[in-house]
């Protein structure tokens, strides 16, 4: 559902059910005390009007500049030309593989931005961060779908950080679920960021799904929301659309954060990595919280550190 018409900048509009807001702009003060903290997804509306990306990226301009890079869908490499053309023409009944991600964005970020200004301070850029942290995690993708596609598994964002969904072209429905309710989430019992669920529709093999709260939204091109870290969610496209994701780490995610590295340390056996990491990233946190105060970790700094 389209939660509401446009407003006046000081108005909020709701779902039906109170969770999810839609806002034309949101101060960032505001931000904080509503949804960062609180842990709320937000819409801002029209959010992307300054971004050359929101004219510029298009599946033509995609065709004509960048057909030949490589892609990949759930860890196969295809061309993105030939994804592209597939999305192009797909529908719901027979929708293109999904999700298709561009991780090198190198190149492109003179498009991208200015960055939110919600979306600071944006502590994984910072170089005071140990390397191989990021190890599973990229920081800016751009997404390419093509009708009735989406993404294959309900999930929250690996690490707990926060994500902001910048839709450049087209439309995308988020389903958001309410926190606290992971016992009807089937999640996965080694990777808890991710459900054992394959198709959320499936009523008959996933029974206690149906009673969970949750609440969706359509994002239109240049539109942003603000996914908080934790929040499971699920998504689906409505037509061709391109929709650039990137991370934000900072003081309210922190200690998730760091709970999170150490855990996927000791995953791997790496205990030794795991204690003097926690102990790290403990005294590290409160030193950014001081610099932050003087505009530590702003900018135009993305974050892109490798190409896979």
């Amino acid at each position: 559902m389209r939660i509401a018409a446009a407003m006046a900048n000081d108005e909020i509009a709701t779902d039906r059910d109170g969770w999810v807001d839609e806002v034309e702009q949101v101060e960032p003060a505001r931000f904080r005390a509503r949804y960062l903290l609180p842990r709320r997804p937000v819409v801002v509306r029209g959010a992307l009007a300054a971004w050359p990306a929101r004219h510029r990226f298009t599946p033509e301009f995609f065709l004509e500049h960048h057909a030949d890079r490589t892609v990949r869908v759930r860890g196969r490499p295809y061309r993105l030309g030939d994804i592209v053309g597939q999305q192009l023409r797909s529908d719901a009944e027979h929708p293109a593989p999904y999700p298709c991600t561009l991780a090198d964005c190198s190149d492109l970020l003179p498009d991208l931005g200015p960055r939110l200004a919600c979306g600071q301070p944006n502590r994984h850029t910072s170089p005071l961060m140990p390397k191989g942290v990021f190890d599973l995690v990229n920081h800016l993708e751009i997404f390419f779908g093509g009708p009735g596609s989406g993404f294959p598994y309900l999930h929250y964002d690996m690490l707990h950080m926060h994500t902001w969904i910048a839709q450049v072209y087209g439309a995308k429905e988020f389903t958001f679920y309410e926190p606290g309710q992971e016992d009807l989430l089937y999640v996965h019992p080694q990777m808890p960021w991710m459900s054992r669920m394959d198709d959320v529709n499936d009523r008959e093999r996933w029974p206690s799904l149906q009673q969970a709260r949750r609440h969706s939204v359509v994002l239109e091109a240049g539109d942003a929301a603000f996914v908080p870290c934790g929040v499971w969610h699920i998504t689906r496209c409505i037509n061709m659309n391109i929709t650039v994701a990137f991370d934000q780490l900072e003081a309210s995610n922190w200690r998730e954060f760091t709970r999170d590295v150490v855990a996927e340390e000791r995953r791997k056996g790496h205990r030794a990595r795991a204690g003097w990491l926690g102990a790290y990233l403990a005294a590290l946190g409160p030193l950014f919280g001081v610099t932050e105060r003087f505009g530590a970790n702003r900018g135009a700094d993305w974050g892109v550190p490798r190409v896979h």
